[in-house]
């Protein structure tokens, strides 16, 4: 059911930025169920996680009042009040109307629209900074969402993204997909051609491409800390659709999952540390 997230991939077998229509469709529908499947939880479970790094996207780009920072894949809405709280005039765009649906209703004073990243609905250099907080390896045609910010900036104008590191130090998804293989035969789940990619000269081309200059990637850790494995197992039990299973194997994958996680566990709760990617680049 799941897609081996943690397996090894070498530089040379990661895959192309380019797919063919019928690829592109198929991850663009896919990443549409999960995601609008996930809405109304995201803010208790994977935020945990997310959101530590929205104060380094912002102090990467400068949001700052008088700015306008265009929010790409802004999901429940909650990186952007981050910018919106650091002064900036703010615009939010994401794919499911599920995710704008919880945004809109906890931010009333930010603007949300629904558009393809690909297609972004908005006015050739009219922003000063575009964002992008743990979306971009969502993406089937990453080489168009960044021509499309590129665009939208204004010269001079800060792009900036986090998306997740190696795929072996993302250590709740281990335990999660530890506890799904152990019970049941994992297929390969539809991703985009940067989820799990870590080379910088595969990233660097791809800005070079899409008219970005000066761009630069960095490493960053960070863990998922909670009090409890609730955050945890409900976040990855809905992102996996889990509730498909019968409820025997329900049950056993979830004692193993929880057996998976007890390393982590410690006298102030739980941490899984995590890594992440920062890239950042300009509009020359």
């Amino acid at each position: 059911m799941l897609q081996q997230l943690l397996t090894d991939c070498e530089p040379s077998e990661q895959r192309k930025p380019h797919m063919n229509q019928s690829e592109v469709d198929v991850i663009h529908l896919f990443e549409s169920e999960t995601w609008s499947r996930c809405a109304s939880s995201y803010l208790d479970t994977f935020s945990g996680l997310t959101s530590q790094m929205l104060p380094k996207l912002i102090e990467a780009t400068g949001v700052s009042a008088g700015l306008r920072v265009l929010d790409l894949g802004c999901g429940p809405g909650n990186s952007s009040r981050a910018f919106k709280d650091a002064g900036a005039e703010v615009v939010g765009i994401d794919f499911s109307e599920k995710m704008l649906a919880v945004a809109r209703a906890a931010n009333p004073g930010i603007e949300f629209k629904k558009a393809h990243l690909e297609e972004l609905p908005e006015e050739d250099s009219s922003f000063d900074i575009v964002v992008s907080n743990y979306v971009v390896h969502h993406l089937p045609e990453p080489t168009k969402v960044l021509s499309e910010a590129a665009r939208v900036l204004k010269p001079g104008g800060s792009f900036a993204f986090y998306v997740l590191g190696g795929r072996l130090e993302q250590s709740s998804l281990g335990c999660f997909i530890g506890a799904i293989s152990a019970h049941h035969k994992m297929a390969d789940l539809p991703h985009g051609p940067l989820f799990g990619v870590t080379d910088k000269e595969v990233f660097a081309g791809m800005f070079a491409e899409a008219g970005l200059g000066d761009f630069e990637l960095s490493t960053h850790d960070v863990a998922w800390n909670c009090e409890t494995l609730a955050p945890v197992i409900d976040g990855l039990w809905t992102w996996g659709n889990c509730k498909l299973f019968p409820q025997e194997m329900q049950d056993k994958i979830r004692a193993t999952m929880i057996e998976n996680c007890a390393p982590f566990g410690g006298d102030a709760g739980f941490s899984f540390p995590h890594t992440a990617l920062m890239g950042h680049a300009v509009k020359k």
